[in-house]
């Protein structure tokens, strides 16, 4: 497990692509409860439990997967599909990991208070690395450039704030 992990912060910070991930349906199936475990205790973290649990599952482990099926199908680059998919619920998994207590310490702080600047600054830097993480990811997979990786990660991101907004307007 603890390789498995490594190899995800390697993906996230550069240092490997999907391509060095196995190829395994299993290893997506658990990744994906990874990623709906945490995004369970997530929705337990202040400010309160959120009763949509359910839709924040889906949205954050079939949202993910589906985009990538639609991208790798439309480049005609299906082959790399369980591997894309595991590396991006993978770095995911990380992000949940920082992001999640961070955004759960804001909302405790107030941000109005002086103190949320700096968790506000560090939730923001968070963010940045993530969607630079994905970007990577869809790099290697496409084998484009930078500039491509970074406008599908920054339109997932779109995406993804739309539905959320969408199908959980009190989150």
């Amino acid at each position: 497990m603890l390789r498995l992990a490594k190899a995800f912060w390697d993906i996230a910070l550069w240092r490997r692509s999907p391509a060095h991930l196995p190829a395994s349906l299993f290893l997506l199936g658990l990744v994906a409860a990874v990623v709906a475990i945490l995004e369970i205790l997530a929705a337990l973290l202040p400010p309160g439990p959120s009763d949509r649990i359910f839709t924040r599952v889906v949205l954050s482990v079939g949202l993910p997967l589906l985009f990538a099926w639609a991208v790798l199908s439309i480049t005609r680059h299906r082959q790399r599909f369980l591997q894309t998919g595991i590396a991006l619920l993978g770095v995911a998994v990380l992000a949940q990991l920082v992001l999640y207590p961070l955004g759960s310490l804001l909302n405790m702080v107030g941000s109005d208070r002086p103190a949320a600047i700096p968790l506000g600054v560090l939730l923001f830097v968070g963010l940045i690395w993530y969607l630079l993480a994905c970007a990577n990811i869809w790099r290697a997979a496409l084998d484009s450039g930078l500039g491509v990786g970074i406008a599908i990660s920054v339109g997932y991101l779109l995406l993804s704030m739309v539905l959320e907004q969408q199908l959980l307007p009190d989150a």
